[in-house]
């Protein structure tokens, strides 16, 4: 017997195939639904730490818009300052973070956080169009700090939700 004549049942095939796809379907949707806990994780901020979360970030857009670079830099959290001199900072939000290096206004999504860290997505518009960006702050003693930013790319029909 040759080896073109041997032909394997399609049963035995077929179920290997479907269990793989059903496994890989499943660890997709495992991925979907713990990304999805983790958003929603955070309970939904207080009025008075919104505003200021908000505020922090607010006044981190309005430094970058008046050149004062110094403050900006102020705005970001203590880890983040200790590991990146600011001439550095500064180079990365330039090349990397163009919308909010040249920020014209922002709207504010939904703040989320847990006394110790905070989240938001942005949407921050410029002068040729917009992007969204994902904030964490930190709190810092009493002040929140921007810990980190996270280019955000929404489906396209994805709406900006706002409390």
């Amino acid at each position: 017997m040759c080896s073109s004549d041997l032909t394997y049942p399609s049963i035995i095939i077929v179920p290997v195939m479907s269990r793989r796809l059903f496994l890989f379907a499943a660890f997709l949707a495992v991925l979907a639904l713990a990304r999805a806990q983790s958003a929603d994780a955070l309970p939904f901020s207080s009025p008075r730490v919104r505003h200021e979360v908000i505020a922090v970030i607010g006044g981190q857009l309005a430094a970058f818009r008046a050149g004062k670079l110094d403050a900006a830099y102020g705005f970001a959290a203590t880890e983040l300052r200790t590991q990146v001199p600011e001439a550095q900072f500064m180079q990365i939000v330039r090349s990397n973070y163009p919308e909010i290096w040249s920020n014209r206004s922002a709207d504010f999504g939904v703040v989320r956080d847990n006394g110790d860290r905070a989240t938001v997505a942005v949407k921050i518009k410029t002068a040729t169009g917009e992007a969204r960006y994902d904030y964490i702050l930190l709190r810092e003693g009493k002040l929140w700090r921007i810990g980190s930013v996270l280019r955000h790319q929404p489906k396209s029909d994805e709406p900006m939700r706002s409390e």
